[in-house]
């Protein structure tokens, strides 16, 4: 091996050790707080604080690092219910080495500078920490030096300002926390790009979710390059742990005692790494293992993000008011301490800062919200997950702890009481995916960003009763065109002529209405209950409804929430079952019993509805739009589409329509899979009801 004051390499998974080695006397110099060091260890000693009240503590760090695989195909790191594609990966360190030892002098085309993406606690910002500690303990040349800044208000003039730019390497972290990039993303990334075009080597890190669509011509670019207008970059996507680098740092974080009849509390780690299914690749989140462990609702249990981050959360505030009734004599309750944190969340957020001030927190305190004055006895320490830096400033340890605490303001808050300033991230629509849903007023109260006016298919909204209990599950539907009907040649006469329609945004149900919701509806209007078959109520499809009761109950509810519920158009229909897909099925071209309850169907509910929910959703997040049960909409029966509405209008008795007979479609339990085609029509009188059809919703938006 090199000695250290020749080696060309920038990071080494042969330096982990010493380099954590060598940092533990630093830790405990750190922790004295001495105003005495020699130079070299003061500019180290220097150098480490600044890292620890920017990014979090880099003792730990070295001591637990695993060295992540990159790649350069987006891992999709959204998908937490399967495990991660294979793609070609390649081990980080290499590829990071590769780039920075490049003989290639800065130039203005971007060669030099790289893209780092990653999602949400996958390690963007612990790589580049390793980088700059390799560099300060002196495992790097003389000759290179290093920045590591956060992105933000400073940067530039930071960047212009430091000399020797030639042979530094520069290290920019968190592009999509960067407040200047916010809604103006392309045009930031063109201006750091530009101020630091005379650097050795730039790494920017970001979200996946974040980075901007960018200009891709694949004769020009290789695999792993981005354009923005004349730089063409080299890009990276960090990967998710695998199941061996899980088990690599469990065996480091958690090291099993020689005695086997002490391996109780590793049984619980892997119980709890279990449950976790694909967020155990996270590494954020498999450092907070044990505040987990600590809670009792950690055992059994299948995760989501949103669920994790609430026992997270809820069991380090726990702590803390333990703490606090020792040392107070009137100490907050749990409900304010969640308040404090969710009041300096939405502020951050709000404002665009990193850092809560201590004078910024006074003047809150003092003019809008006293019950901050509570945040001054939070301990602030490693195992917390709000910390504090040299000066006093709060920050929460990582940036999905502030937009975690936002969503569980929005999913269990009032809509008047969340600001519309709100910035919708990647990863806190990803909090929002929660079975319960959200309020349907922080459609116009959140930023929504480029979400706006695109499916958003895992998140459910709901109107609030007048007894202020959420009603239907509902999804929202974007606005669009779409073919149809049938072409020639398939289908049958009644879809034809095949024609194009213009469709306004709605939303429709999330599943067609159940026996629970239309029991509450009959019990509060003293109508008679539908007949269930005595195959089950609750979350099984109503069925034996009139296309009457169907209007009787949008009716109901549009008065119980103030908003306007209806049976949707045939059109309507058509459009959210297709999703915008162009397929006869909605999951391709053949039929299939794997997608929806039909006459085939291989499940215990064979020859009969199934509850809902029970089979995969289309691409809006609608669940059982075929079979299971057809569904009214509010049209009167044609025969064909000649002279049909073209703008998502219901079509009524005009061109002979038939309004004693209305339209219902979307099949039904006891058809065949080929009759599962989003564009198969059906009709039933008006006065007629029985054990294959139901009805689903339309609210306006």
């Amino acid at each position: 091996m090199e000695s250290l004051s020749t080696s060309r390499s920038f990071i080494s998974i042969d330096w982990l050790k010493p380099l954590a080695k060598a940092l533990v006397p630093l830790a405990k110099e750190l922790s004295r707080n001495r105003e005495e060091h020699h130079q070299g260890q003061e500019q180290r000693l220097l150098e480490l604080r600044k890292i620890d009240n920017l990014f979090g503590s880099p003792f730990d760090l070295a001591k637990y690092y695993i060295q992540p695989y990159c790649q350069q195909q987006n891992p999709a790191e959204y998908v937490i219910d399967r495990p991660v594609t294979m793609v070609t990966k390649a081990l980080a360190f290499s590829t990071i080495n590769a780039f920075l030892k490049g003989d290639l002098p800065p130039t203005h085309d971007g060669s030099h500078q790289m893209f780092l993406l990653a999602g949400s606690g996958i390690g963007k910002t612990s790589l580049l920490m390793m980088l700059k500690l390799s560099q300060i303990m002196g495992y790097w040349s003389q000759e290179y030096d290093c920045l590591f800044l956060k992105l933000g208000k400073d940067t530039l003039e930071t960047m212009r300002n430091h000399p020797n730019q030639t042979n530094t390497i520069l290290l920019l972290d968190a592009l999509d926390e960067d407040p200047i990039a916010w809604n103006n993303v392309r045009e930031r990334l063109l201006e750091l790009l530009e101020a630091s075009a005379s650097y050795r080597r730039v790494i920017i890190s970001c979200r996946t979710g974040f980075f901007p669509e960018t200009v891709r011509d694949s004769s020009a670019l290789s695999p792993g390059q981005v354009q923005f207008e004349s730089y063409t970059c080299p890009l990276i996507f960090l990967s998710p742990f695998n199941d061996d680098q899980v088990h690599q740092y469990l065996a480091k974080r958690f090291p099993k005692p020689l005695r086997l009849f002490s391996n109780s509390k590793h049984k619980k780690i892997e119980d709890l790494i279990s449950g976790m299914q694909a967020l155990r690749f996270r590494p954020f989140l498999l450092a907070h293992l044990e505040d987990v462990l600590k809670s009792k609702a950690s055992k059994n249990r299948m995760w989501n993000p949103y669920s994790f981050y609430l026992i997270l959360i809820r069991g380090w505030l726990s702590q803390e008011e333990e703490k606090l009734r020792k040392e107070l004599e009137s100490p907050p309750t749990m409900k304010a301490m969640w308040q404090v944190c969710i009041t300096v969340a939405t502020y951050l957020q709000r404002e665009g800062e990193h850092f809560l001030t201590h004078a910024t927190l006074d003047q809150l305190a003092r003019d809008d919200f006293p019950i901050l004055a509570n945040l001054e006895h939070f301990e602030a320490g490693i195992r917390s997950l709000l910390n504090r830096n040299a000066n006093g400033d709060f920050h929460f340890a990582h940036y999905s702890i502030q937009e975690f605490l936002l969503a569980f303001h929005i999913v269990n808050g009032k809509p008047d009481n969340v600001s519309e300033h709100i910035r919708v991230t990647d990863q806190l629509l990803e909090f929002l995916h929660v079975p319960s849903g959200i309020d349907f007023a922080f459609l116009d109260r959140l930023h929504w960003g480029k979400r706006s006016g695109m499916p958003m298919p895992k998140l459910h909204f709901y109107d609030r009763l007048s007894n202020d209990e959420p009603g239907p599950a509902m999804q929202f539907i974007p606005a669009g065109e779409f073919s149809m009907g049938s072409p020639e040649g398939e289908g049958n006469k009644a879809e034809y002529p095949q024609h194009r329609v213009h469709i306004d945004a709605f939303a429709l149900g999330t599943w067609p209405v159940t026996f629970e919701e239309y029991d509450y509806f009959c019990e509060a209007t003293g109508r008679k209950k539908a007949d269930d078959c005595g195959w089950g109520r609750e979350r099984y499809p109503v069925q034996h409804v009139f296309w009457q009761d169907a209007l009787a109950y949008c009716t109901w509810l549009s008065k119980k929430t103030g908003a306007k519920y209806r049976l949707p158009s045939e059109a309507e229909w058509e459009y959210a079952a297709r999703a915008g897909t162009e397929t006869p099925y909605w999951w391709g071209n053949e039929p299939s019993n794997r997608y929806a309850n039909c006459n085939t169907s291989v499940s215990k509910w064979k020859g009969q509805t199934s509850p809902v929910g029970a089979f995969p959703p289309n691409p809006f997040g609608l669940y059982d739009m075929v079979g299971n049960l057809w569904e009214w909409t509010s049209d009167c029966w044609h025969k064909d589409y000649r002279g049909a509405p073209i703008d998502g209008s219901p079509w009524g008795k005009e061109d002979d329509g038939n309004c004693s007979r209305r339209v219902f479609r979307g099949s039904s339990w006891n058809l065949d899979p080929k009759n599962l085609r989003s564009a198969l029509r059906g009709w039933g009188t008006t006065s007629g009801a029985n054990s294959y059809i139901g009805f689903r919703i339309v609210r306006e938006l």
